[in-house]
């Protein structure tokens, strides 16, 4: 499971269906898609995004109908692309804080963090997860999936992906990290860089061994 789908099928969606209410707070943006994805059949998505005046109206009147068992809503979400207000002072602040405290948040507590939500999705790589934060405050979702898998290098292996390079030049820069000694191994021409090149791209993930057994 990719770590969006994680995010959306293990946090969001249990957590929408549980308060009926929720708002996700998210300054950086990382979850719109998740979260305007969930809209369904007697479920509202209102993204405040573009406009705040527009969506304060179209949250209203969604808390309105959530409260009327006749037009089949049954599930609202609100989405903010700030910071949740910490303070009773923020709270006040905030057009939508009502609808969290009618239901619930995100995030709510360290647990909802990023980090944490990656380590929760790859428990089992916990020590590369930390080192990708260490590297870059917010890795991406890609980054994030390229982790495990018996594969190395998820860094290498995302930037790849996203420029969708042919197979001979993901080759090239597999080459272009084997040892010194055995790159003036091939320029001479005696073809030992074959076997090393060929391990760093079954690492990467960028090439499949042709044996069988």
């Amino acid at each position: 499971m990719s770590i969006a789908a994680f995010i959306r099928e293990s946090v969001l969606r249990p957590r929408l269906q549980r308060a009926g209410c929720m708002v996700v707070y998210d300054p950086q943006r990382r979850y719109r898609a998740l979260c305007r994805s969930l809209a369904a059949e007697g479920v509202v998505v209102v993204d405040a995004s573009d406009n705040s005046i527009e969506s304060r109206e179209a949250a209203s009147q969604a808390l309105i109908a959530l409260g009327q068992a006749e037009n089949g809503l049954r599930e609202l979400l609100v989405y903010v692309p700030a910071a949740p207000p910490l303070t009773d002072e923020q709270r006040q602040g905030d057009p939508f804080s009502v609808y969290a405290a009618c239901g619930a948040m995100f995030p709510a507590g360290d647990g909802d963090d990023y980090l944490s939500l990656c380590l929760k999705a790859k428990p089992d790589h916990g020590t590369e997860i930390r080192r990708l934060f260490e590297q870059e405050a917010l890795p991406s979702f890609d980054l994030i999936d390229n982790v495990g898998g018996g594969l190395k290098w998820p860094t290498l292996r995302t930037a790849l992906q996203r420029i969708r390079v042919r197979f001979a030049d993901r080759a090239a820069i597999c080459l272009f990290e084997c040892p010194p000694g055995a790159r003036s191994s091939a320029a001479s021409g005696r073809g030992s860089l074959r076997a090393p090149s060929q391990r760093y791209a079954l690492e990467a993930g960028l090439y499949r061994s042709r044996r069988t057994d």
